[in-house]
């Protein structure tokens, strides 16, 4: 089974994305698909912690959900002689390494791939108030709401701490907060007015967003905590947040290669050290 063959399996799995294909960002980034396939590592996106972790497990091809090459479409014609990029380069080739994309058509699943990943693993689909059938909208104010036993804020930090291999993980808001009702959130981007207003509407003590600016919500719930009210964010930064889906996404990767070769998964842990 080539490389190339494994490539082809995931894609028929997914949904198919009419339109949208000829400009998908969905494609092989480097290396050669028509290798034997040794193994297949899962990534969030592929550091070079990654390609070494997916070289001792012995794989060949990495398939991520993230841009490898610090632009949306991971173009290189700007790259050419860029020191990191070159470095990085070397290391995947002379370890043999393919990296895959998989972002677009994870995204069209219906439920949304990477959102019911991140949500099977935190444990959170027991308590779900929402219907997770149709496909993820990055643009979406609530990915999806839970109603929580009661929990504290900072045991849902430690699970968060450790599923994702964090050393620390920001919280905004009320430390003491006990979470009857959390949502896991997308991209907010500028004009968060939105989302703030929903949050105060559906009664939402936690708020795990995927992506934030540093100047709306955040201090929205900065204040919330400091006049003492039962509210609390929690910030995992965005490659961190996604990563969960593709922890997730061994599973079915497994029964596409019907365990031929290994498949693993490799995580980014922390995206930030702190001094």
């Amino acid at each position: 089974m080539t490389i190339q063959d494994v490539i082809n399996k995931i894609i028929a799995y997914h949904p198919a994305l009419g339109e949208r294909e000829a400009g998908t960002c969905d494609t092989i980034k480097i290396g050669d698909p028509s290798a034997e396939c040794t193994g297949v590592a899962t990534a969030i996106y592929p550091s070079p912690d990654v390609i070494r972790k997916a070289k001792a497990a012995g794989c060949n091809l990495i398939v991520v959900h993230e841009p490898s090459f610090y632009s949306h479409m991971d173009q290189l014609d700007w790259l050419e002689g860029n020191s990191v990029f070159e470095a990085k380069k070397k290391l995947l080739l002379e370890n043999g390494m393919v990296v895959f994309r998989d972002h677009d058509r994870i995204h069209a699943h219906i439920p949304d791939g990477i959102f019911y990943g991140v949500l099977t693993e935190l444990g959170w689909l027991p308590y779900l108030k929402t219907s997770l059938d149709k496909p993820g909208n990055p643009a979406d104010t609530f990915i999806a709401i839970a109603e929580l036993p009661d929990v504290p804020v900072k045991e849902v930090a430690e699970t968060l701490k450790e599923k994702l291999q964090l050393k620390s993980l920001r919280i905004i808001g009320n430390k003491n907060t006990i979470v009857r009702k959390a949502a896991l959130g997308a991209h907010l981007l500028p004009g968060s007015q939105k989302a703030i207003r929903e949050l105060d509407e559906n009664n939402i003590d936690l708020y795990i967003p995927l992506e934030v600016i540093d100047w709306e919500v955040l201090p929205y719930f900065k204040d919330a905590g400091q006049l003492g009210l039962n509210k609390a964010c929690l910030q995992t930064g965005h490659f961190n947040g996604e990563e969960l889906g593709m922890k997730y996404a061994v599973g079915w990767l497994r029964e596409l290669v019907e365990d031929k070769v290994p498949v693993v998964y490799c995580c980014n842990e922390d995206m930030y050290d702190y001094i």
